[in-house]
């Protein structure tokens, strides 16, 4: 057994290393090529560049998980994610198999391995939406004054892509980058409000189009949807007060039944045997995840209040 765990602990130690040494070697390209780069433009990748970018990924990953990885702020490439996702599962499977959990314990691990860093990456990516329409009224704000003080709508923006934290400094410095290189910055705003699924940024962008188109005064437009954003963020504050503790109710009746399920498992597994060996059980065990899952998705169907 200390045998096992001893080739077990070599084997993800040099997994860890392995990708820590190839992280550092990507970092130090990405800063090079930054180096060469002004503020906000791009400079053209060698060839050297390309090619090596192209032998670096070895794995192919859906478009869906790069721009959902992009969206939630995680500084890492795709295929490298799904990597770590696949030994992470494979590892508490071979942990919990050394140690001799049982089964219901393995199961249990691994469904947690395949399940979590999803559930990550949503998470992050919520929080992320969520900041960047938090700070979205007061970008307006510094749009609508840099304005009147007579900068250029580019202009206004570098200065929130280099003063602002993410999420919406490297947002609209993406924007800043791609008008640089001729991309119509109608067509990157529009990226960024589908990007960051933004309701406010749509407003923005239609007052941009519409002041491009016949004019008028955008500092004063922008002051007003700044306004109304500033007071919707403190109606949906409100609201997630007023729902706190159906919020809680639902994470208690989803999570509680679990966790004293594995808890009895792991102390006395011969009581939960028949539970998961016999046909009653099987019928007991579907009964109760479709119970769980139908008094989850009332009680968030009560409290999800859309605006």
């Amino acid at each position: 057994m200390a045998a096992c765990l001893s080739y077990i602990t070599l084997v993800v130690l040099q997994f860890v290393l392995n990708l820590i040494y190839h992280r550092f070697i990507m970092l130090k390209d990405r800063l090079d090529l930054i180096e060469k780069q002004s503020l906000y433009g791009y400079s053209k990748k060698s060839k050297k560049d390309q090619k090596k970018e192209k032998q670096s990924i070895s794995i192919e990953v859906p478009e869906k998980l790069k721009d959902n990885l992009l969206m939630a702020g995680i500084n890492l490439r795709p295929d490298e994610f799904l990597k770590m996702w696949l030994g992470l599962a494979a590892f508490s499977v071979v942990i919990c198999v050394a140690l001799d959990k049982g089964m219901i314990v393995t199961l249990f691990a691994f469904v947690a391995a395949l399940v979590g860093p999803p559930m990550y990456i949503k998470v992050k990516r919520k929080q992320r939406i969520g900041k960047f329409s938090q700070q979205l009224g007061d970008a307006l704000l510094i749009l609508s004054n840099s304005l009147r003080a007579g900068f250029t709508f580019e202009q206004a923006l570098a200065s929130i892509a280099k003063d602002l934290p993410d999420p919406i400094g490297p947002e609209f410095l993406k924007v800043c980058r791609e008008v640089e290189l001729g991309e119509n910055i109608e067509k990157s705003l529009a990226a960024v409000s589908t990007r960051m699924e933004s309701e406010e940024m749509k407003l923005m962008n239609t007052a941009v189009s519409i002041q491009r188109q016949v004019g008028g005064n955008l500092a004063d437009v922008l002051d007003n949807i700044g306004e109304a954003i500033r007071e919707r963020i403190t109606i949906q504050k409100n609201i997630k007060a007023l729902t706190a503790q159906g919020d809680a109710s639902a994470k208690v009746i989803a999570g509680l039944p679990i966790v004293v399920l594995v808890l009895i498992s792991m102390v006395n597994k011969e009581y939960m045997e028949p539970v998961f060996t016999t046909p009653f059980g099987y019928a007991l065990l579907g009964v109760s995840a479709t119970l769980e899952i139908m008094g989850y998705a009332m009680i968030k169907k009560i409290t999800n209040i859309e605006m």
